[in-house]
């Protein structure tokens, strides 16, 4: 990390990132930048002249520059000068012995001396005294006062939500690790039990903050950590083996925030047919009973009661009573849509048919409800068809899809599979036809496709034919320029519709070799307006845009063209010095010159 004097002084960061050199700089680039190769030279320099490489610590002033990030600034906002700076760094790890003088003030110390020290440090510092004080208690042998004082811990540190503002790179992340080391130290002295009533105080504190909290997910890591050790202690407790499992699936059932992850450790441990046998009877008792809860929320009560009926399907594998598992998931089917499962376990039974049956009750009983379940039947059938290599079928499957929903990936599926089943030409003209005009192919006109036999429901798509957006992306899948134009032009003239940035940009890419100018003028359009926005990051994205415009007037031998309209597009914004520093990298000049 270094300051690097450019246009003014940038704060420049390199680091590794999975294994990459990634960087981060202060200047408009932000990221990989002539900055960041400066520094890696000098970096290389030290190395290869055997310099000390001075260390930093978190208060840099470069790492707060850096945190802030570049990309709310725009040109009114001012550069830090660290001109006054030069070179200093400040070392990291400094021990407290370099100190000028602390070794001959301690040294000179006797222990009633350094006592009464430590006292006054701890009367007027609070936290010093707390953590003094909760280290007293947890060292004591007494496992009575250990769990009243883990338990004190989880009620004080549970009590305020964390949050995270990423804007100012603040926030508060509770730190559960006084609650760790308790139940570490209570587990290691064999008191599993007493544990395991802390984990439910724990679990049901944990779930109260995370609720509350507005993170990135760092409250229930936290939480998540602290669990990981009641799950082990459930595993050394008394109880027994069977009241063991039914515990943990308990907790399992509960978590809905990911917090019992660690429950993967005990499942891990070796359990006897017989207890998984008593675990799966206990379990469908609890089931029997979920149909008498009365009328809670139908789909609240169907996520639980598949949640449950997956731990009794585990537990009725481990017992070996694999002949009762099917039997459960088709009474299952139908009470919560749960199809899915069903036609997965069908088939890996090799039970095909019955599979294909329970599909289309699966998609009559889920198509207007819940569209995700019926889009993962169709994809089941799908499967089938195709181990069968019934290609007719397949294309049939996706050409009722592509009729409800148009769109590219489905249209390349269908191509696929209408090229296998040798009908594509007639296909494809009925479905270019469906796209441009809202007719739906007849039976009675030479379709050769065959019925799927699924119900078919209306097309709620609320867009009317042409639909445009599928013609242009069809035109440039099967790259047919002229008409990529064609329906670009339609669109534009639509009333109340204006093409997205990422249309245009498909559309200039598609018709950049053929009709370079028309190309051209679609990226500059892109280009000017967001560096109109007068933001850096908006010149990030312009200058993506004039890249690809550069790249079709260079390919035409056109260079002159384009230095011109570079010259007069630094003139037209010579206000904005941020923009000039991003069109000056356009100009393709070296960032370094390498001596010969």
């Amino acid at each position: 990390m270094a300051w690097v004097e450019g246009a003014t002084t940038y704060a420049t960061k390199i680091y590794f990132e999975n294994g990459t050199l990634a960087a981060v700089c202060s200047c408009p680039y932000y990221s990989v930048c002539k900055h960041a190769v400066a520094v890696i030279l000098e970096y290389l320099n030290f190395i290869e002249n055997k310099k000390n490489i001075p260390q930093t610590d978190r208060n840099d002033d470069r790492l707060q520059l850096l945190e802030r990030g570049s990309e709310d600034l725009d040109d009114t906002d001012i550069i830090y000068d660290a001109s006054d700076d030069g070179d200093k760094v400040i070392a990291t790890g400094e021990r407290l012995s370099t100190i000028p003088g602390i070794d001959n003030y301690l040294g000179q110390k006797s222990k009633e001396e350094l006592l009464d020290l430590v006292k006054g440090i701890i009367t007027h510092h609070p936290e010093i005294r707390d953590e003094i004080n909760y280290k007293t208690r947890i060292d004591t042998g007494k496992s009575s006062v250990l769990v009243k004082t883990i338990e004190k811990e989880i009620a004080k540190v549970s009590k305020e939500p964390g949050w995270r503002n990423h804007w100012k790179n603040t926030g508060y992340t509770p730190d559960y690790s006084r609650v760790r080391n308790g139940l570490q130290k209570l587990l290691d002295k064999g008191h599993a039990d007493e544990i395991i009533q802390l984990g439910e105080k724990l679990f049901y504190a944990g779930v109260n903050q995370i609720e509350q909290s507005n993170d990135e997910g760092e409250t229930a890591n936290e939480v998540a950590d602290s669990l990981k050790i009641v799950f082990d202690a459930l595993g050394e407790c008394s109880m027994e083996c069977v009241d063991k499992m039914e515990r943990a699936v308990d907790f399992g059932l509960r978590d809905q925030y990911g917090i019992c992850h660690g429950l993967e450790f005990f499942w891990k441990r070796k359990y006897s047919k017989k207890n998984w046998g008593l675990l799966a009877d206990r379990l469908l008792e609890r089931l029997s009973n979920v149909e008498n809860k009365g009328q809670e929320d139908s789909f609240f009560r169907d996520y639980q009661r598949d949640r449950l009926t997956d731990e009794i399907l585990r537990a009725l594998e481990n017992a070996g009573r694999e002949e009762e598992i099917l039997s459960l998931c088709r009474q299952e089917a139908e009470k919560t849509h749960s199809y899915v499962r069903l036609v997965k376990l069908l088939l890996k039974s090799n039970h095909t048919a019955e599979a294909e049956e329970w599909i289309r009750k699966g998609i009559a009983a889920t198509s207007n409800r819940w569209p995700g379940i019926t889009t993962s039947l169709k994809s089941e059938l799908l499967n089938i068809r195709s181990l069968k290599k019934d290609w007719l079928y397949v294309a049939a499957l996706y050409a009722d899809d592509f009729l409800k929903h148009p769109g590219l990936k489905t249209f390349e599926g269908l191509k696929k599979a209408s090229e296998k089943a040798r009908v594509w030409h007639l296909v494809r003209e009925a479905m270019l036809s469906f796209v441009e005009t809202g007719k739906f192919p007849k039976q009675s006109s030479g379709w050769p496709l065959p019925d799927t036999g699924i119900e078919k429901s209306d097309n709620t798509r609320a867009e009317k034919a042409p639909y445009i957006n599928v013609l242009i992306d069809i035109a440039i899948h099967e790259k047919r320029t002229d008409d990529v134009l064609k329906w670009y032009e339609v669109y534009k003239q639509r009333r109340g519709i204006w093409p997205e940035d990422a249309l245009k940009d498909s559309v200039a890419s598609a018709i950049g070799t053929r009709y370079p100018d028309k190309a051209v003028a679609i990226f500059k359009e892109l280009a000017e307006r967001h560096i109109s926005m007068t933001n850096v990051t908006a010149y990030g994205v312009g200058a993506k845009y004039l890249r690809k415009a550069q790249r079709i007037l260079k390919q035409n031998s056109r260079e002159t063209e384009w230095n011109d309209y570079l010259r007069g597009l630094k003139e037209a914004n010579r206000r904005k010095p941020r923009c000039i520093q991003i069109l000056d990298a356009l100009s393709e000049k070296p960032i370094i010159r390498v001596p010969r």
